[in-house]
């Protein structure tokens, strides 16, 4: 650090710098916060359309029922409310990874909380996996039960090794439909009911399996999904040219400060 060279103005420039900065990276600042406000509101919305569509359908003038349970309430007529277990299961497979060094490998901290989708990639010798991993093949849905309240789901893309954290699972449903399910607010809301009895934010299989979820008939669930990822494919479009502002505002925050710093521009 002591080698660093450094520019240094009059004491008057640096605080004509400083009040400079302060004014224009303030400025930067409250639009990025506003940004990010508006990512929020976008995924407030899709969460919304989605547990809506998958507790109550895509036709609101449809005969109904009493789901008989609170958080649901009533459901098209001719859907069932069912245990977790009735539909879907955990298919544990723990393996050693020396023997898969080259396969994918997914823990919770590369899918996104809440979006179901995977952001990071990695193979089993590069995340350097020692213990024992489940065996995921492709298709089936990747659920990390610690802090599952982040509602980490994804649906795997090809085969690898997820996390021991981490549950593979099979459901008899249409995929795509289940994973909106899991993402749903009344799924979440039943995890952090499960979660609230004990110390450590984790759900076992056996209060996995005794979740309720209400099932439509398969041909109501492609409906949904189609209309699902049809609205959600324009919402996360809208997400990313937002985030696309915000990387823009933080590369011209770098740039000013760099500038004004340096003296590459003048500040009055």
């Amino acid at each position: 650090m002591k080698e660093i060279p450094f520019l240094i103005p009059p004491p008057s420039e640096q605080d004509r710098i400083v009040r400079y900065l302060d004014e224009k990276t303030a400025a930067i600042d409250e639009l990025v916060r506003a940004k990010e406000r508006e990512i929020e509101l976008l995924r407030e919305r899709k969460q919304a359309l989605v547990s809506a569509a998958v507790t109550g359908g895509l036709d609101p003038a449809t005969e109904r029922k009493d789901s008989g349970v609170p958080w649901i309430g009533k459901i098209p007529k001719g859907w069932n409310v069912v245990k977790f277990k009735r539909i879907a299961k955990v298919c544990a497979n723990l393996v050693e990874p020396n023997q898969y060094a080259d396969y994918p490998q997914i823990a919770p901290e590369c899918i996104e909380k809440g979006s179901g989708r995977l952001v990071m990639s990695r193979t089993v010798r590069d995340a350097g996996v020692e213990s024992g991993n489940h065996l995921f093949k492709a298709g089936q849905i990747l659920y990390s039960k610690i802090r599952p309240t982040l509602n980490k789901v994804v649906i795997a893309p090809c085969d690898g090794l997820c996390s021991a954290d981490m549950y593979p699972i099979e459901t008899t449903q249409n995929k795509r439909w289940f994973l909106f399910f899991m993402l749903s607010s009344p799924f979440v809301q039943q995890v952090t009911e499960c979660c609230a009895r004990v110390k450590m934010p984790k759900i076992n299989k056996e209060d996995l399996g005794q979740l309720l979820v209400a099932v439509p008939p398969l041909p109501e669930q492609e409906r949904i999904v189609a209309h699902l990822d049809s609205v959600c494919s324009e919402l996360d479009a809208a997400e990313a040219a937002i985030r696309k502002q915000i990387a823009l505002l933080q590369e011209l925050r770098t740039r000013l400060v760099s500038d004004a710093v340096t003296g590459a521009v003048e500040v009055s």
